[in-house]
């Protein structure tokens, strides 16, 4: 005989439901890790908002808010696979990222301090 199924909650659909979440859970996180700092410019004043920048960078991004007319904006340092890249908010005018730039002074790469990587040692 015939029995009527109750509706219930779809198995697969949960799943995707699940798997898209979790997804989206680690992509969030991820992108996280790689911010290194966050410099934020209020009212012409720089403050470091997140990590810790290289000595000096703070009262740069200043001088440079100041030269340029900057009131607002955040600089974000995003560590990436080549090392550590500066990311500008929209406040900040593309023609003044390279004033920025030019005051970031990246931290070292590589290995300690023999500079010789991961050669065989021996």
């Amino acid at each position: 005989m015939w029995a009527p199924m109750i509706a219930g909650p779809d198995p697969l659909l949960a799943t995707v439901t699940a798997g898209l979440l979790l997804a989206v859970v680690a992509a969030v996180l991820l992108l996280r890790l790689r911010v290194v700092f966050i410099v934020e410019l209020t009212g012409g004043r720089a403050s470091i908002r997140r990590g810790q920048p290289p000595t000096g960078f703070a009262a740069a991004c200043e001088d440079v808010a100041r030269r340029h007319g900057i009131t607002s904006g955040r600089i974000t340092g995003v560590r990436s696979g080549s090392g550590v890249g500066l990311r500008f908010s929209r406040d900040i005018p593309a023609r003044s990222h390279q004033a920025f730039r030019n005051v970031w002074t990246p931290p070292p790469s590589g290995g300690g301090p023999s500079g010789g990587g991961m050669r065989a040692q021996g």
